[in-house]
């Protein structure tokens, strides 16, 4: 085998891809050629090195890849993190405005009973801006007699625009002892039955009937 035949099949020689005679014929070439011997030997390293570039080239970039999938992730996880914060304290935000309310101290509260024929309104007015109140209650024989009285921001809702700070309730009498109930139906009254208006502290009992009483008519300031 001369020389230059030999410096071509080096190279695939080195790759492993000649076959299994011509690797035969190289090593037996490279016994009789110290050049040779050393030009395979030369090239095996300059190979090696080349190979081991490469793979100090390909690590740097998947270090640089993992840093940057690391920044993306620490991103991605900061901007989660923000998002669910906002939602978070839009989420208070939007149950303080709009959904929480609280029993109102009876000192935020101005009670007034107002009679306009045989119809009296029991009438609550907040005493602070910025808020309104809603009475709820439970209705016992057929008529309100258990109100609490409830605070709540001023969300500028069709509700509080309708209150505009005030909760009404309304009884209609057909003399000062007897009531219409809800159901069309009449009730005598006794000293018996009574309204328990419900606040923060304090529960305040008025017997129904004295709803219809002149002298009941007065505002009551607390």
């Amino acid at each position: 085998m001369n020389h230059n035949v030999f410096k071509d099949l080096v190279p695939s020689y080195i790759e492993n891809l000649t076959s299994e005679e011509t690797n035969k014929q190289i090593e037996k070439h490279m016994e009789q050629c110290e050049d040779c011997r050393q030009f395979v030997k030369d090239m095996q390293e300059d190979l090696l090195v080349g190979r081991t570039h490469e793979q100090e080239k390909e690590d740097k970039n998947i270090d640089y890849l993992k840093k940057v999938r690391s920044k993306n992730r620490k991103k991605i996880f900061t901007i989660v993190g923000t998002l669910l914060s906002i939602f978070f304290i839009i989420s208070i935000g939007c149950y303080i405005l709009f959904a929480h309310m609280w029993i109102a101290d009876e000192k935020d509260v101005q009670t007034t009973v107002q009679r306009q024929g045989t119809t009296v309104t029991l009438s609550f007015q907040t005493k602070n801006d910025n808020r309104y109140l809603l009475s709820m209650g439970r209705s016992e024989h057929n008529y309100r007699n258990h109100i609490t009285i409830y605070e709540k921001w001023n969300d500028f809702s069709e509700a509080a625009t309708l209150f505009n700070g005030r909760s009404n309730v309304t009884y209609t009498f057909l003399d000062e002892n007897t009531l219409l109930l809800d159901n069309g139906n009449e009730k005598t009254l006794t000293d018996k039955d009574k309204i328990y208006i419900m606040y923060k502290d304090r529960t305040e009992e008025i017997v129904v009937k004295d709803l219809y009483a002149p002298e009941k008519n007065m505002n009551k300031k607390n």
